[in-house]
């Protein structure tokens, strides 16, 4: 197939952070949604995956953000709201707010905004992450030890 525009499968091509702090990690979700995941959001044409993540969480959140290194890169298959089936590709790396950022000190949800929609952000204990909502799924395990070199995954929850 040459089009996608023409086909009930979404392709997605995707960045998203991974933020510690105090034993706990950076997760956000939009306001009707139930499940938490990794701020970021979708790469535009002509633009690296790493100045996406920091345009990102800028737009979103106010945040400055360093990045630090590739954590993963991640081909995913699967459903979404509304019957559709999505072909995700992901970078996730490993992303710092400065020191002294004061969304440190948050202990309970701020929000963020995304095009005008109320995006909610939590610090999540990592302690909790592996009963937490929380997608994709699979990362879990993998959030609780950060590998030291970059990894390619490849999921599919489609069948």
């Amino acid at each position: 197939m040459k089009d996608w525009e023409n086909s009930k499968v979404v392709f997605n091509f995707r960045v998203a952070g991974v933020a510690l702090s105090r034993n706990r990690l950076l997760v956000h979700r939009n306001e009707r949604e139930s499940n938490w995941s990794l701020p970021g959001g979708r790469i535009q044409p002509l633009e690296f995956s790493e100045a996406a993540l920091v345009r990102e969480m800028r737009e979103e959140l106010g945040a400055a953000v360093r990045v630090e290194r590739t954590l993963w890169v991640m081909e995913n298959l699967f459903g979404y709201a509304e019957g559709k089936e999505v072909h995700e590709v992901c970078f996730y790396y490993l992303m710092a707010l400065a020191d002294d950022d004061p969304l440190h000190d948050n202990d309970a949800d701020f929000d963020g905004d995304e095009d005008g929609e109320r995006l909610i952000f939590h610090w999540l204990p990592l302690s909790q992450l592996a009963n937490a909502p929380f997608n994709p799924e699979m990362l879990k395990p993998l959030l609780q030890d950060i590998p030291e070199h970059p990894q390619v995954i490849t999921a599919n929850d489609l069948g």
